[in-house]
């Protein structure tokens, strides 16, 4: 087993597959406060195999001579529904994880600092959200309906004052839509 893992070691070719191909850096410059690297990537060919979906749709600039003159059409992702947006503080469940485990982390915790920072950044937007969220909740409870949604809208959750509108239109009843 010993043997195995000095093999892999002292060989690199056996690990690395002869197809790889490395970019090469042209420049790096400060850039409005950030280092920013320009590589340069070789060419590269793109064979399709038989069967194989992803190849088979992409674009001919990309497969070059690989891809024959047929053409397919692919179709644009339908646009999401606004109604499935969340809201700029609504978390999901791994910004919750991370800010469970990294938000009040000591420094002993296995958290970078990066993450410390995020998960902090995450869990102020969710307390502003929870705080507009309680004050339309108790705006919608005094049948307050304007001034519900007009609170969601200045704190910039376009989905709960939805909500908010939606919560305040009262059902319609069969009896009057005939």
């Amino acid at each position: 087993m010993i043997g195995l893992m000095f093999a892999l070691l002292v060989s690199p070719t056996s690990v690395m597959p002869e197809q790889a191909v490395q970019a090469t850096l042209q420049s790096c410059a400060m850039e409005n406060g950030r280092w920013v690297c320009r590589y340069a990537v070789p060419d590269i060919e793109i064979v399709p195999i038989p069967g194989n979906d992803i190849v088979a749709t992409a674009p001919a600039s990309i497969l070059g001579e690989a891809r024959t003159a047929e053409t397919t059409a692919i179709e644009p992702p339908a646009p999401v529904p606004l109604a499935t947006t969340p809201d700029a503080g609504v978390l999901t469940e791994r910004e919750a994880r991370l800010v469970a485990r990294c938000a009040d982390a000591g420094w002993m915790s296995l958290c970078l600092p990066d993450d410390r920072r995020a998960a902090r950044a995450l869990r102020d937007e969710e307390n502003a959200y929870l705080t507009v969220r309680r004050e339309v909740t108790s705006l919608l409870s005094q049948d307050r309906c304007d001034a519900a949604a007009r609170a969601a809208l200045d704190g910039g959750y376009l989905a709960l004052a939805r909500e908010a509108r939606d919560y305040c239109v009262p059902p319609v009843s069969a009896a009057s839509a005939d």
